[in-house]
């Protein structure tokens, strides 16, 4: 797989037949005269995925990204351009996919095995860790059927990621995993790029897209709105939703954090104030504003780190930063920690502003917890001011045509500078 492409999408389209009623299908048939209408999934689709490489999919419920996935795992097929393939592909599409509702999840698992290529040796050998992993206990060896949704999400991710597959596709899985497995999961995606594995992934999580993924590919009402690294792409379909989002009142792409399930670490507190521990709601222009965020840990093997956004009311991210480049982070053991972000000059000019805080997984990627203080604080200026930001500036006169420039009276401003 070296010397070619793991996936190669040339023009790719789907067309879906849909029909009012069961009974117009048959008269089609039977008087061959038209009684559908077609719907355009997908169309001219085209992508190129080298081995190794991470492929993010975004858009849109209903843009086509899972019907795409689908036409890449081999389990439809396109109504025109055509699809490459190399190496084996393993994918975690709709939930229960591939499975027998009637077969327990060990018998599931083996043959999912078998048509992934494993041998009955390896499969012998991988069992057991496919049934670690997916933590189902005594369920395990009872019927699919009998599975709850995360149930079936554990064991089709066990078996693709246990699989060595070269091509793993993971279509907005890990939305119905609690907080844990979504974790443990991410952490197999990771080792799995490390091992070389190639990713096509899709998901509402923007955060994940920007971060696993070297490029990706917008999809809008099944064509293509953008394409190329990642996190331009991903800031380009953000500011999209943001404009979207404007024009319909009350409605916020906010994704709040699963509160299932078990949770290793929880945010207690969050406050905003001016140095002086006592909690502020309004601000001049460069003075200090200091958040102070509280968390336990109960997981004394894990490490966090702790990210704040600081986004206007209207949804444009004024910044963010977050302790990855602390020499102290990421934080490991279980107790509770207090940190502390200070700005020392606050450079925002005016506005409304909400405050993000997260916690998240030793690489910033898994959230645990997540806080938003809406409203966070203003900053009000004492005169009329043009512009979101008020950074540290100094103004010159490098060059000027006059003989003899004029020298401006103490406490004036020079306006022009030629």
């Amino acid at each position: 797989m070296t010397d070619r492409l793991a996936v190669r999408a040339d023009s790719i389209s789907k067309v879906y037949r849909l029909y009012a009623s069961p009974l117009d299908r048959l008269r089609e048939v039977l008087f061959r005269a038209p009684r559908h209408r077609p719907f355009h999934a997908l169309r001219n689709v085209s992508f190129e995925l080298p081995p190794g490489r991470a492929l993010g999919l975004i858009g849109e419920n209903g843009a086509g990204k899972s019907t795409l996935l689908k036409i890449v795992a081999g389990t439809t097929h396109p109504t025109s351009g055509s699809i490459e393939r190399n190496g084996t592909v393993a994918s975690i599409l709709e939930l229960g996919m591939g499975f027998h509702p009637e077969f327990t999840g060990r018998e599931n698992a083996r043959m999912n095995a078998v048509l992934l290529g494993l041998s009955a040796g390896e499969i012998r050998q991988r069992l057991p860790e496919i049934r670690n992993f997916a933590e189902l206990g005594d369920f395990f060896d009872r019927p699919v059927k009998t599975y709850s949704s995360g149930m079936a999400l554990r064991l089709a991710f066990a078996v693709a990621t246990h699989a060595d597959a070269e091509v793993l596709i993971v279509d907005e899985a890990l939305a119905v995993g609690d907080g844990y497995f979504q974790k443990k999961s991410i952490d197999r995606i990771t080792d799995f790029q490390k091992r070389g594995g190639t990713l096509l992934f899709c998901s509402h999580a923007l955060y994940y897209v920007a971060l696993l993924c070297d490029r990706a590919i917008w999809l809008r009402e099944g064509q293509e709105a953008a394409s190329g690294p990642a996190v331009g792409v991903v800031r380009r379909y953000e500011a999209f939703l943001q404009e979207k989002e404007r024009k319909v009142a009350g409605l916020s792409d906010v994704s709040e954090v699963s509160t299932e399930g078990r949770r290793p670490a929880l945010l207690t507190d969050v406050v905003v104030h001016d140095g002086s521990g006592h909690a502020r709601t309004e601000f001049a222009s460069g003075e200090a504003l200091v958040v102070d965020i509280g968390f336990d840990s109960v997981e004394p093997a894990l490490g966090f780190q702790v990210r704040v956004g600081i986004d206007r009311e209207d949804g444009v991210q004024a910044f963010a930063m977050d302790t990855r480049g602390e020499a102290w982070a990421p934080l490991t053991g279980s107790k509770r920690y207090r940190v502390r972000l200070t700005l020392p000059e606050l450079p925002i000019a005016q506005g409304h502003f909400k405050v993000y805080v997260f916690l998240a997984d030793e690489k910033a990627l898994h959230l645990h917890d997540m806080r938003i203080l809406d409203p966070g604080f203003s900053v009000v200026p004492a005169e009329y001011t043009v512009g979101l930001m008020n950074p540290a500036h100094a103004w010159n006169l490098v060059e000027s045509d006059a003989a003899e420039p004029a020298t401006p009276e103490p406490g004036s401003a020079v306006s022009s500078v030629s």
